[in-house]
């Protein structure tokens, strides 16, 4: 299961919340990590950025937690980010369609 770590609780001012995902995100994972992402996105976060430089494999399953995580975040109007996604990561997340769904600037190294 990856290691879930946000950087800050509640809220801040700013609006921004951040989780670092670690390890693999695969079918064992996904249902916590996304269970995790709904709690965070029902906080109230103007964006969620999850980061994903130490995360070391995303499989279609993980990717799928993260779908879920992106619908229910459009849902309440907090705009979910990925950034740092590995070329593997990245992979992934356009062979399941992530990528499209997500808006532009909402991938990155940045």
């Amino acid at each position: 299961m990856p290691l879930f770590r946000r950087r800050s609780a509640p809220v801040p001012p700013s609006g921004r919340e951040v989780v670092r995902l670690r390890g693999d995100l695969d079918t064992r994972s996904a249902d916590t990590t996304c269970r995790r992402l709904l709690r965070v996105i029902e906080t109230g976060p103007d964006v969620l950025e999850v980061d994903l430089t130490e995360l070391q494999h995303l499989s279609p399953d993980g990717c799928a937690a993260l779908f879920i995580a992106l619908r229910a975040a459009r849902a309440r109007g907090t705009r979910l980010i990925i950034t740092h996604p590995s070329a593997q990561a990245q992979a992934a997340m356009r062979e399941i369609g992530l990528t499209r769904a997500l808006t532009h600037g909402d991938t990155g190294t940045g």
